[in-house]
């Protein structure tokens, strides 16, 4: 498992969001100095210190865990998920009809 890569996932979130690890900190009562070990992979989050981290940073845990799995290709359902949020019923049915087609096709 390779543990720096989940922190490099939070790490670029966190900057995404335009936030610094002393920020992120205050959010989530851990210290800058374990979020700064979290980032780097010397330090492997619990549980619900992840869970923590994903509600400060206002993302799915998927968006972190996924990138602690070893697979030839990682599925994320969050970017997907946030855009169809957006969309009227009836654009969200016709993306699944598309979908649909472009799974049976491959």
């Amino acid at each position: 498992m390779n543990f720096k890569q989940g922190g490099q996932a939070i790490q670029r979130i966190r900057k995404e969001r335009g936030m610094t690890q002393e920020q992120l900190a205050e959010l989530t009562g851990i210290s800058s100095n374990s979020i700064s070990r979290i980032e780097r992979g010397a330090l492997i989050p619990a549980l619900p210190t992840l869970v923590d981290l994903c509600n400060a940073l206002e993302v799915g845990v998927d968006a972190v865990l996924a990138a602690y799995l070893v697979t030839d290709t990682p599925i994320r359902w969050t970017p997907l998920a946030r855009k169809l949020e957006g969309a009227d019923l009836e654009k969200q049915r016709k993306i699944e009809a598309i979908l649909d087609c472009l799974i049976e096709t491959i």
